[in-house]
């Protein structure tokens, strides 16, 4: 935590001043970055929300763009996994900020599909983002989002073309 101040420029003590533990600068964090991120994908909360399609999300989440950059991407698809052994005020704070994510996305699915099938689709990108970040052949990563976003496509009625795109395989 020391070092953490140390480059905000504070001091150890300073940290108690703006949180209550480091649990709570977690759950700070997550719900911030979610936020942050359906900002982007969806529009902001005080502003009218871009007419975005299911196909343009899946096609910007699902790229060689998002995948190569873990620290300005998903929380999700970067920290889904550490958060599931954080205390259960982050886990909260995730679940809470996933909510309102997830409640963007459903938006976009077909009339009359189920809400949880937002759920499952965001955890097939995210899952689908981690793989292609983890494996080592480049190839195989591009095939990878390529297969998530014609699976997803198909499956929600998306519309996706297969035509690649720069940035996208």
């Amino acid at each position: 935590m020391g070092d953490v101040m140390a480059r905000a420029g504070l001091t150890h003590g300073g940290f108690y001043a703006h949180f209550a533990s480091k649990d709570a600068l977690v759950a700070e964090a997550c719900t911030s970055s979610l936020l942050e991120t359906a900002g982007r994908v969806f529009g902001s909360q005080d502003g009218p929300a871009p007419q975005r399609t299911l196909s343009q999300v899946l096609r910007a989440y699902l790229s060689r763009s998002h995948r190569d950059a873990p620290a300005t991407g998903c929380t999700i698809a970067a920290l889904g996994g550490e958060i599931a052994r954080r205390s259960p005020e982050s886990r909260h704070a995730f679940t809470q900020a996933a909510q309102a994510y997830v409640d963007s996305l459903a938006l976009l699915l077909p009339e009359g599909a189920d809400p949880d099938e937002a759920w499952a689709l965001l955890a097939g990108m995210a899952g689908t983002v981690m793989l292609a970040r983890a494996v080592d052949d480049p190839a195989l990563s591009d095939r990878l989002l390529l297969a998530g976003r014609r699976l997803y496509g198909r499956a929600f009625g998306a519309g996706f073309e297969t035509v690649r795109t720069e940035g996208n395989p």
